[in-house]
């Protein structure tokens, strides 16, 4: 709550419907969700009364109603007896006891699954080092890299999605292929594909910009607008790239996927305008993840998307280019907002999610920003059980209050993994 907000303290026998206030008590004293919130019903009144406060803070200027007018002073009451919380508010006291040892647990989770993403963009690195010098070692490092990839992290039904560290600087060109292949095999298992399969898809993802290894960094790393020729150029990297795929002596699906992941449903694609089912199944499906990922995580960070921004757009302007199915299941997948979506929360509040909900995928959970309540016991809020909460609009992270940021800590990229722990959810880190 900001300073310059105008307020008043009030007595609580004045508290009416209606009313903004702020609780001056800690977090964890009291049952709501928010130290600062507008009253909806009397039921919450009572339960301010039993926090045995004599006053709180009203604002004016956010409250639909006036307090109500100050009464008679009554005799204070003989040996009575202090007011017991409810059930019901002892159970919400407890509910935040156990988000707080949720949001501990998520954060060992994160830590696991940085150490995992760090081991994974040095392996795709060593793979590209050695794609020339050593053909056979490179393509073996691949397979083991997606073999583990399935056997521990490709374990459950749901995924999780998690928004990693700052990228690090002059590696860029290694994240990408490890985006698309893990977002490629968690839609390909929810597109109800083979072990095998997967397996096939994972590793066109991880080879899929192999070409790119013939064009001039100049051009890879070019943050401005491309010429035509340097378009034309780097246009060729799939032809560059399965022609390489041949000379390691990958397997068809995965040369497919290399030669093909830019290709459009509509055959406005490249190099072959391939159209509808004439482009192999696997490589429609990564042409649906590689897009994502390149608009969330372009070489120029100014004209990054966030996960929400890019579906929508992949939804209500390029829905053309890709397989309807796949590109149906991909959105069930990743949820109207993604984890690591920044947002405000239709009572003000700065919140980050960090779970989809599959059945309401308008009720996110979301970890909300609060500067009365330390980061570490930050509040991981289930929209589906408070009817009262919805998101307002989301926000790029750029344009969060520094402090806002610091707490939340949104990443400046995005990449996903496999969470064994949450079976019924989507996690990103906070």
């Amino acid at each position: 709550m900001s300073e310059q907000e105008e307020s008043a303290l009030i007595d609580v026998a004045r508290l009416r419907v209606g009313l903004y206030i702020s609780l001056d008590l800690g977090w964890m004293d009291h049952p709501f969700i928010s130290n600062s919130f507008k009253i909806s019903d009397e039921g919450q009144i009572q339960t301010i009364k039993r926090l045995e406060l004599k006053q709180v803070r009203y604002y004016p200027a956010k409250s639909s109603a006036l307090p109500l007018e100050p009464a008679a002073q009554a005799a204070p009451a003989v040996d009575a007896a202090a007011p017991q919380p409810s059930a019901e508010e002892l159970a919400a006291i407890q509910a935040k006891q156990q988000r707080i040892e949720r949001l501990r647990q998520h954060r060992q989770s994160v830590l696991k699954c940085e150490k995992l993403l760090l081991e994974s963009v040095n392996a795709i690195k060593q793979i590209n080092q050695t794609l020339f010098s050593q053909p056979k070692e490179c393509v073996a490092n691949a397979v083991t890299l997606i073999g583990k990839m399935v056997d521990s992290l490709l374990t459950d039904k749901d995924v999780a999605i998690y928004a990693m560290n700052d990228k690090v600087a002059g590696e860029e060109v290694y994240h990408h292929p490890l985006n698309v292949s893990i977002l490629a095999m968690i839609l390909a298992k929810q597109l109800g594909l083979s072990k095998d399969e997967v397996r096939l898809v994972g590793l066109g993802a991880i080879f899929h910009d192999i070409g790119k290894t013939r064009i001039p960094d100049n051009i890879l790393r070019k943050t401005q607008p491309l010429t035509k020729p340097e378009q034309n150029f780097l246009a060729q990297h799939p032809i560059y790239g399965e022609e390489i795929g041949r000379s390691l002596g990958l397997a068809p699906p995965v040369i497919d996927i290399i030669q093909h992941h830019h290709e459009a449903m509509d055959g406005s694609g490249y190099p072959d305008r391939l159209a509808g089912e004439a482009i192999p199944y696997f490589t429609r499906l990564v042409c649906v993840v590689n897009t994502f990922d390149n608009l969330c995580n372009p070489v120029n960070p100014l004209n990054a998307l966030t996960p929400y921004e890019a579906i929508s757009s992949m939804f209500a302007k390029q829905r053309h280019l890709f397989d309807a199915a796949i590109l149906k299941s991909f959105i069930h997948t990743m949820g109207v907002y993604p984890p690591g979506t920044v947002v405000r929360l239709s009572n003000e509040m700065w919140a980050i999610v960090t779970s989809v909900n599959t059945n309401k995928p308008l009720k996110p959970t979301v970890v909300a920003y609060d500067a009365d309540v330390p980061k570490e016991e930050a509040r991981l809020i289930d929209l589906e059980h408070e009817p009262t909460l919805s998101i307002s609009k989301t926000v790029r992270p750029a344009q969060l209050p520094q402090e806002v940021f610091n707490y939340l800590s949104p990443r400046q990229r995005i990449t996903y993994y496999f969470d064994e722990a949450s079976p019924s959810s989507a996690v990103a880190t906070s």
